[in-house]
């Protein structure tokens, strides 16, 4: 699979969230840069994308949370399986199995790029209409 490039057809319009996914994309294209083999780049590159997950997904609920985004359990579910993925992987990884980097690096690519499209585009508009509700609220 081809590096995954970021472009304004994944933008959801919160600067915040666009940020997040192109370091996000850039870890998953580090991967597509190490070589077979490469054990040591390897474990840290799923360890990136584990930590990366965590920080990312968090940021993403938090914003769904506070505004009530009505997708937000499919969404929290949707990270769940990643991070059940990943972590499967850096587990047999950590008991010796090879991680065919080219292998990862397509099926997480390919996970960021439908996620974007068909959950954080969603939730990002009703975020959006929670802030902008938020920023209206009269002053006490």
């Amino acid at each position: 699979m081809a590096m995954v490039e970021w472009n304004e057809n994944l933008s959801v319009k919160i600067d915040e969230i666009d940020e997040q996914h192109k370091k996000f994309l850039d870890i998953i294209n580090k991967i597509a840069e190490t070589k077979p083999g490469d054990r040591t780049k390897v474990g840290e590159l799923l360890n990136d994308l584990i930590d990366y997950a965590a920080y990312h997904f968090s940021t993403e609920e938090r914003l769904m949370d506070e505004s009530k985004a009505p997708q937000a359990e499919k969404h929290k579910e949707s990270h769940a399986r990643f991070v059940a993925k990943v972590s499967l992987a850096k587990k047999d990884f950590d008991r010796g199995k090879e991680i065919d980097p080219d292998e990862l690096m397509e099926w997480a690519g390919n996970w960021m790029v439908r996620h974007i499209m068909r959950r954080d585009k969603l939730s990002a508009d009703s975020i959006r209409c929670g802030q902008t509700k938020i920023m209206r609220k009269p002053k006490a």
